[in-house]
């Protein structure tokens, strides 16, 4: 696919977005903007040239005369913004020797540029959460899955912006000041939709695709279960994270007993899981879960977590860990969630440490199953407690193979531990998701998970295993978590510390 070069734009920890404007960088926003219009444009077999000869502006377009009257409310750099993007053609753009329309959208989650006068300055969201006049600018409307108040909002005191699914999530990121965190600067949530396009979790794909690539989605835009580029940066997150125990392990094995070949003079070491642990625990030949088994190197020692082991090597001990997998789908597409690290047996009597699922206590792990499971199927009522991964049912619309959700023994206060105003200043205990609401009360799923996203996604999507094991490191490094000789130290119940004023080292930054 021709694609014009941005990849001098893009914002990373080496080119950060510009902290020297004084409103938006609107020639670096253009020029994703654009980037990302064109994609759409060539994915459905459309000429580059022509979208360049027919495409206009919101102020030069047919109906400009409406956006040019409220260009007086618009701060300079927003109005320069929208004077060069490009908005996606319709059939008034079009001239007499072209027919059809537009792709639908410049992203999944944005349909483009928003041409509504109406709806342009949202002023009830403003008055509601007390910020100024004309403030609140819905920038881009939304275009898979949003109702009333989605889109892309864009703070004109602030100069950053944030993406909704509607009005609902409007209170998890509203008032602007009080929740810096979440809004980013137009480049970086530009950057990071070129970024899943680039690592495979969302496509552009033509009607004519495979079925197997469809994703879901109804529109040109399809967002998938997973990238083969996120097994990848997973792994290599887990890699650096045992490297991190191993190098604090005293007194560590020698190389002799961590390899398993040596093939063509490089060392192989052993994966976490062979393929016939996993075919025997019916793990689905294509799946994120099987794929970073597979992959994944077996570290020296046992515990990578307070209380919660690696996988089994046994077959049948294996297969024993896995409650779900060996069940009935609904259908061989389906993935059930596959149980990564059990937790440690419980210290007086050895058995294993169990969970009630049910949807009071774990809502997410609890829906996830029952998605992916045959009618005739009725998955255990008390299932090991440890780290799974996320199943992808048929109906989810954006759905993370990638994702995780630890499974305690015992239930979270999160927010009972909170005081009158602490949820707003961050300064009481209890457990809080990435974008610092408690989590549920009385629930044993939610720990570590994200909330809101400020970058596109429904509420209840799962965490990224590769950013849980990147936090726990983190705790590794920062001394939070001690190291012996089986690996972590600690036992499950170490993770009650999210409920104290620790809560901060329970809680992943927010991110996508």
């Amino acid at each position: 696919m021709d694609l014009p070069n941005v990849d001098d734009l893009l914002v990373t920890a080496d080119n950060p977005a510009r902290t020297d404007l004084e409103g938006m960088d609107h020639a670096r926003c253009v020029a994703l903007h654009n980037y990302l219009l064109h994609h759409a444009w060539v994915a459905e077999g459309r000429a580059a040239s022509q979208l360049y000869d027919i495409s206009k502006t919101i102020f030069n377009n047919p109906g400009g005369w409406r956006a040019r009257a409220l260009r007086p409310r618009m701060r300079p750099s927003l109005a320069a913004f929208l004077g060069t993007a490009l908005l996606r053609p319709v059939s008034e753009n079009w001239s007499k020797d072209h027919e059809g329309v537009g792709p639908e959208g410049i992203f999944f989650w944005a349909s483009g540029i928003n041409e509504d006068p109406e709806d342009f300055f949202d002023q009830d969201a403003a008055d509601l959460h007390d910020e100024d006049p004309d403030s609140l600018v819905c920038l881009y409307g939304f275009n898979e899955g949003g109702e009333s108040g989605g889109g892309v909002y864009y703070h004109q005191g602030s100069h950053r912006a944030a993406v909704f699914l509607d009005m609902w999530d409007h209170d998890y990121a509203m008032p602007v000041a009080a929740h810096p965190e979440l809004w980013h600067p137009l480049e970086t949530i530009l950057t990071n939709w070129i970024e899943l396009i680039r690592i495979g979790k969302v496509a552009a794909l033509p009607e004519h695709a495979p079925d197997h690539l469809l994703g879901s989605g109804d529109g040109l835009w399809k967002w998938q279960p997973y990238g083969e580029t996120q097994v990848a940066t997973c792994v290599s997150a887990w890699d650096l994270l045992c490297e991190a125990i191993e190098a604090r392990i005293p007194s560590p094995p020698s190389m002799d007993t961590t390899v398993s070949t040596v093939n063509h003079g490089e060392i192989a070491q052993t994966p976490l899981l062979g393929s016939s642990a996993l075919d025997a625990a019916s793990v689905p030949e294509r799946c994120f879960a099987r794929a970073f088994l597979a992959r994944a190197r077996r570290p020296w020692f046992q515990c990578i977590a307070p209380g919660l082991l690696l996988p089994s090597e046994d077959e049948r001990e294996f297969t024993a860990s896995q409650p779900i997998t060996v069940l009935p789908r609904v259908t061989p597409q389906a993935i059930p969630p596959v149980c990564l690290f059990p937790a440690a047996p419980r210290d007086d009597d050895g058995g294993p440490t169990g969970v009630e699922v049910t949807i009071e206590i774990a809502n997410g792990f609890y829906y996830s199953c029952h998605d992916v499971l045959a009618e005739e199927s009725s998955p255990p009522q008390i299932v090991p407690a440890g780290v799974y991964s996320e199943s992808v049912g048929m109906n989810g619309l954006d759905y993370a193979a990638e994702g995780f959700r630890l499974l305690l023994p015992y239930p979270l206060e999160g927010g009972e531990n909170l005081g009158p105003g602490d949820e707003e200043d961050g300064a009481g205990a209890g457990a809080r998701k990435s974008d610092g609401s408690p989590v549920g009360r009385g629930t044993v799923d939610e720990l570590f998970q994200h909330g809101y996203k400020s970058f596109g996604g429904r509420y209840g999507r799962p965490q990224r295993l590769e950013r849980l094991f990147e936090h726990w490191r983190t705790l590794i490094e920062r001394g939070i978590w001690s190291v012996g000789s089986r690996g972590v130290e600690g036992t499950i119940d170490t993770f009650k510390d999210a409920d104290t004023e620790r809560w901060r080292d329970y809680q992943i930054p927010p991110t996508w």
